[in-house]
């Protein structure tokens, strides 16, 4: 864990709120009032959580991602192909998290039917312990894949080197079995002891993670858990984790924004299987969410990916039609045929009744891209989402897709128009550029700026606040019964009667 070390990180042995005499360096919270909200807004933590979900939507639509076949496509069947190895542990991880809510494995926790409520399925709270009892293993196992790995540049010169595909097997395979048993020995894959400094970054990490799915309390989730996962997501960048060579996110090999895009849509597929299956089984209840005028009921992030993906398809048929018909012209000039002759004598002959312009059409042109959706070649603008062959055919390759098909799924019967107006709004956009600058700055304005959203985060010394919070902690439950009189006198007997002003 060798870069891991680089890191300045928080000490603390849980994911727990500080006290307010808690003078240790865990994990706290910052934000109460909107004095504090104004510090958050002006904060280096608010520019860094902007820019790292900026960085996750420009990593796809980068122009070095076009030179390969199909860039903007997530492959469901290889979901490791863009990780690194302490990468491939967590979505292994996260595989397993998916599972523990299914009735049919040994260790499931099912929804209780017997509860009769509309929202939220007291399960939840068993699920969300299991979370924090094995979320320690789940970060140690990651942490150690990085570090295992850290020097695999100077290990793929050699025979024996295992290549990269074994590689990101092994780790993913070591994250479900830590995501499998509570017991962390169960998934050492060394002899290192932790250090304090290691120690602290998990601890921190642990914070993050335990918050990133929802409140075991409160029974919801909504945009602010989901926060949560992107400050896990830009914590380990920072510590270097989304690199096969270690360096950290800002040092002298820093991640590059095509690795942060490919990485975070990999890693939110699996996020989402989890979270999906959360809030359908459990029913847990939106929290903070607008209802219909809102974008949706617990997501935002992932419909803003999902539009950078949409665009990068876009600017892939762009360029490869470009480089299609530049070859054809190409090939044309060196067989001596694609002169100005050769046009005049595709011209049909004169006809009184055609235009004196109609040419013969080449068949070896390449395809002018229309809106018939059969297949991959097709043009596809925002109002892609009400075709639903489509949706089911793509919903497990691109991430808008799969969202707006998780939304008739949860609704059935409901016209989208009446479910989701604001998505069906976005829809009627031109094209995929409006939806991704939209949805950008929804998620600064509606969620990252938005005091009952961003209150409850916590900040470490990996994600820091750099302001003095108004309070020391959060306001506690008075510890004494009702007080009658001026006096203050504590009533023991319950509350004291109150008269009507008219009774005798």
């Amino acid at each position: 864990m060798k870069s891991a070390n680089d890191a300045t990180t928080s000490s603390s042995s849980s994911g727990k709120e500080s006290s307010a005499n808690d003078d240790s360096t865990s994990p706290k919270r910052y934000i109460y009032t909107q004095v504090d909200m104004e510090h958050f807004k002006h904060s280096s933590a608010h520019k860094e959580l902007l820019g790292f979900v900026s960085t996750m939507g420009k990593g796809l639509t980068s122009s070095n991602n076009t030179k390969s076949s199909s860039p903007h496509s997530y492959n469901a069947h290889a979901p490791l192909n863009d990780l690194s190895p302490a990468l491939a542990s967590l979505h292994g991880s996260l595989s397993c998290m998916s599972t523990w809510i299914d009735p049919n494995t040994t260790d499931g926790l099912p929804p209780d039917n017997e509860v009769k409520a509309r929202f939220g399925n007291p399960v939840f709270r068993t699920w969300h312990q299991r979370l924090t009892e094995r979320s320690g293993a789940i970060i140690k196992c990651l942490m150690e894949c990085h570090g295992k790995y850290v020097n695999y540049n100077n290990m793929e010169s050699s025979e024996n080197a295992p290549n990269k595909d074994e590689i990101l097997k092994e780790c993913s395979h070591l994250g479900y079995q830590a995501a499998s048993s509570s017991d962390d020995s169960s998934t050492t894959t060394s002899d290192h002891e932790i250090s304090p400094k290691e120690n602290e970054i998990i601890t921190e990490l642990r914070c993050y993670l335990h918050d990133a799915f929802g409140h075991p309390i409160r029974l919801d989730y909504g945009t602010g858990h989901e926060c949560s996962f992107i400050v896990f997501l830009l914590s380990l960048c920072k510590i270097g984790c989304f690199n096969w060579t270690g360096g950290a996110g800002g040092g002298a090999n820093p991640t590059s924004p095509e690795v942060i895009g490919h990485a975070s849509l990999s890693l939110l597929h699996a996020y989402l299987n989890v979270t999906r299956g959360l809030q359908r089984d459990y029913m847990l209840e939106p929290a903070g969410s607008h209802g219909v005028w809102g974008l949706d009921d617990y997501h935002c992030v992932p419909f803003y990916l999902g539009a950078c993906q949409m665009r990068a398809r876009e600017q892939w048929q762009q360029q490869r039609q470009q480089t299609e018909k530049k070859k054809k012209l190409e090939a044309k000039e060196s067989s001596g045929i694609g002169t100005d002759t050769d046009d005049d004598a595709r011209r049909l002959p004169d006809n009184p009744y055609l235009p004196k312009s109609t040419t013969v059409t080449d068949p070896s042109d390449p395809p002018i891209l229309d809106a018939t959706h059969a297949d991959n070649n097709d043009h596809w603008d925002p109002s892609i989402i009400h075709n639903r062959p489509i949706l089911e055919s793509y919903r497990g390759t691109y991430l808008y897709l799969s969202c707006i098909h998780f939304i008739q799924q949860i609704k059935p019967g409901v016209p989208f128009f009446e479910s989701s107006p604001m998505l069906n709004d976005i829809s009627h956009l031109g094209n995929w550029s409006k939806v991704m600058a939209g949805l950008l700055r929804l998620f600064e304005g509606e969620v990252l700026n938005k005091l009952p959203v961003v209150q409850h985060f916590v900040f470490g010394s990996i994600f820091k606040a750099n302001w003095t919070p108004s309070r020391k902690g959060p306001l506690e439950a008075p510890k004494r019964t009702f007080i009658g009189g001026p006096g203050g006198v504590e009533v023991t007997g319950g509350m004291p009667v109150t008269r009507a002003p008219w009774a005798k």
